[in-house]
């Protein structure tokens, strides 16, 4: 590396548009900070980037928390005046490099106008061109420099595309490491005791809480009809979904703990989960939890299904261990006695509940172990210094 690059400050952008990718990326940059303290950030994302320490353009979780096809295409318009603005500041910014987190929808057009301008560009937590719309590699090849992935089975798929490639392990694993549960709160708080604990994950997005909670409330009454015992618990992760939660269960006339911020928390206590699809599918088998998978759409979500769908699951935990470990349900319309049957067909029965929590844990174990994040940072780094 010459003295007049060394003599330049680094700086690096970030795009991340959800709150998992939110996460990961903020303990990205935290990682590369550790390396390299002098380097400088900007970024599309939300508040994890910006404790991080990054410069935050555009707050992603809040101007564009969308849902399906339908969704998306109505902020596609603001959409495209928010890329250009990026691009605009990136121009006269002039960054090393460019990582983009997950986010495809944006990420994979982003990178096209990046490497346009001869930035660097990398994708960290890569589409998943493995679940659905496959063809979708072949601009990520003509687009991306390198692929940092984070199941081992993503390396020879993108490497038949041609695209450089290193597995650096799940970020999971490091927010796992670092964050420590609260002791007073499962000892003490509302809901220490129960002895059959269900977990009702409503999403991370507003229009996913109200297309799909009502349902889960549904299902848990039923559940709760089949067993008196059960408690019910809705971890969210601000108060305007606790609220929006809160006025569906009084609608539905579910009993439950709504909880601020603790979602790790009830996790850890619960016997069993009614989850949408993703991520926290794999944050529920670190804790050994057995689950139902539900993915609420529409007609025409589940026409495109059909299409663009290539994996038999839609459960990251199912498809991490390569067959069906937990049920999974994708519906249009209401299923609440299903959903249930589901549930119930597993706590009814001890030898598959047991089963189900020793294939979730092994799956949970996989990804447990921390240092993605330091060494998604070293790649980068790496690479834009050769």
């Amino acid at each position: 590396m010459s003295d007049e690059r060394n003599s330049k400050q680094l700086r690096l952008f970030v795009s991340a548009g959800e709150p998992s990718g939110d996460l990961h990326a903020g303990n990205f940059i935290r990682a590369f900070l550790k390396i390299r303290p002098d380097a400088e950030f900007a970024a599309l994302g939300g508040p994890q980037m910006e404790a991080a320490g990054a410069r935050l353009l555009h707050n992603m979780l809040a101007e564009f928390a969308v849902m399906g096809v339908i969704d998306a295409v109505k902020v596609v318009p603001a959409i495209r005046r928010l890329r250009n603005e990026t691009l605009e500041f990136l121009d006269a910014w002039k960054p090393a490099a460019a990582v983009l987190v997950d986010y495809p929808g944006f990420n994979v057009n982003l990178a096209l106008h990046l490497k346009r301008r001869g930035v660097p560009v990398f994708y960290y937590i890569c589409p998943q061109v493995w679940a659905w719309a496959p063809w979708r590699i072949r601009k990520i090849a003509r687009r991306v420099d390198k692929a940092l992935v984070v199941f081992p089975f993503e390396k020879p798929i993108y490497e038949r595309a041609g695209i450089p490639v290193e597995y650096v392990g799940h970020p999971l694993g490091d927010v796992f490491a670092s964050r420590r549960l609260d002791g007073n709160f499962i000892g003490n708080g509302p809901l220490a005791g129960a002895t059959l604990l269900v977990s009702l994950l409503p999403g991370s997005r507003r229009r996913e809480i109200t297309a799909g909670f009502p349902v889960k409330a549904a299902a848990a009454k039923i559940i709760k009809s089949a067993r008196p015992e059960a408690r019910f618990a809705v971890p969210v992760t601000c108060d305007e979904h606790a609220e929006i939660v809160k006025d569906i269960a009084r609608r539905e006339g579910l009993e439950c703990a709504v909880l601020v911020d603790k979602t790790y928390e009830a996790m850890s206590m619960s016997h069993f989960a009614l989850t949408t699809s993703g991520t926290a599918t794999l944050e529920l088998a670190h804790f050994g939890v057995p689950m139902a998978v539900l993915y609420r759409t529409n007609i025409l979500g589940l026409a495109l299904k059909k299409i663009l769908v290539t994996t038999k699951h839609i459960a990251l935990v199912n498809i991490v261990a390569g067959k069906e470990i937990v049920p999974e349900l994708v519906y249009a319309a209401n299923h609440a006695e299903k959903i249930a049957g589901l549930a119930l067909g597993i706590l009814n029965d001890a030898s598959r509940l047991s089963e189900t929590r020793r294939e979730v844990r092994a799956v949970g174990a996989l990804i447990d172990q921390p240092g993605a994040s330091a060494r998604a940072a070293q790649a980068v780094l790496e690479q834009i210094h050769t």
